[in-house]
């Protein structure tokens, strides 16, 4: 019977080193699938498929950890763009695309990653 592997938390506590692949936003700006100085991560809704795709990247490329790509997507983002509406369904996919990738790898979790509007951090 194979052993366990460690978790996650395990890891950070042993010292170990632990890869968390980002970069989602700018690389898909980089990409033409993000408007520039918006940069909401329509891309979920719209090609979820892609951002499968970016995320089986940067677990090929040795990340532990996958991210919910959220970045962004809050409601005062999405209002500057007309996709206030989005809201949820944007944050719940971007979830569950990220749920179904952290399978591929053995130390995953989820983040829902949502940078707060600039006067929210002040």
């Amino acid at each position: 019977m194979a052993a366990k592997a460690k978790g996650l938390l395990e890891r950070f506590r042993d010292g170990e080193t632990v890869i968390c692949a980002e970069g989602y936003l700018f690389e898909f700006e980089r990409r033409g699938y993000l408007q520039a100085g918006g940069f909401v991560p329509e891309v979920v809704i719209e090609h979820p498929e892609l951002v499968e795709g970016l995320h089986r990247e940067f677990v090929h490329a040795g990340s532990d950890v996958v991210l919910a790509f959220t970045f962004y997507a809050h409601r005062e983002k999405l209002r500057l763009v007309g996709r206030e509406a989005d809201l949820e369904k944007m944050n719940r996919t971007a979830l569950r695309l990220a749920r179904k990738m952290s399978g591929k790898v053995s130390h995953a979790i989820l983040s829902p990653y949502v940078r707060p509007p600039e006067e929210d951090r002040k």
